[in-house]
């Protein structure tokens, strides 16, 4: 399966389907506990969920209530600080929920008494092998990810069937695409992935054993680049 943004509308639209279920943690006090918590501890303001990353997260969400059961079927989300997908699927009754980020604080975000968070180099991870019925890795592997060792790690920790969902920012125009260094996290590098960028990746799972979810819908192109 492999789903292209294409417009503006569709975060819109991904948004609201989030808040009418109370999982879009973009509204105010959606996670006032926690963001007190956060700015008492750090003495700094809690950071605000971004609205762009709807669509990932409303995707992600309807692949695991598709392919999962709630109970007992651990998900590990590889680059999480400050990513909504744990948190959702939390309010949704998914466990047990791990997640680790290079960013030592990811072990304060929401529902760090029931989410198990570490600071971590998400392709040297500590968790044992074959653990996880779903990884997500939500707009991570554009921030300078080896994609050979990331492909390495995720298929040492799937469970056999297990399933592994990312996004990523991409261009299927080809066209070049420059970020300027002060917005690169950990000064690290950031790729806009073209058409043949995505399918290389795609690739190196694929002669690592795993195989597209759904391989006859693919969508790959887009008209407008939200």
């Amino acid at each position: 399966m492999i789903r292209t943004l294409q417009s503006n509308e569709e975060i819109v639209a991904a948004r609201d389907r989030l808040r009418k279920r109370g999982l879009d943690f973009s509204e105010a006090g959606s996670k006032r506990l926690w963001d007190i918590m956060f700015s008492l501890r750090f003495r700094m303001p809690a950071p605000s969920w971004e609205m762009m990353k709807s669509w990932d997260v409303a995707n992600m969400l309807e692949i695991a209530e598709r392919q999962l059961a709630k109970g007992n079927a651990p998900v590990l989300d590889l680059g999480c600080y400050n990513s909504a997908i744990l948190w959702a699927l939390y309010r949704c009754g998914f466990n047990p929920l791990y997640g680790c980020d290079l960013n030592p604080m990811c072990r304060w975000m929401p529902y760090w008494n029931h989410i198990y968070y570490r600071a971590a180099d998400l392709t040297h991870t500590p968790y044992p092998d074959h653990t996880y019925a779903l990884i997500t890795c939500l707009s991570v592997i554009e921030h300078g990810v080896p994609v050979d060792a990331l492909v390495t790690e995720v298929t040492r920790l799937l469970k056999p069937g297990g399933i592994f969902v990312f996004t990523t920012d991409y261009d299927a125009t080809g066209e070049s695409h420059v970020v300027a260094p002060e917005l690169r996290p950990f000064n690290l590098d950031w790729k806009i992935f073209s058409r043949l960028g995505l399918w290389e990746i795609i690739g190196k799972f694929e002669r690592a054993g795993l195989s597209l979810l759904e391989p006859n819908n693919v969508v790959d192109c887009h008209e407008a680049r939200p």
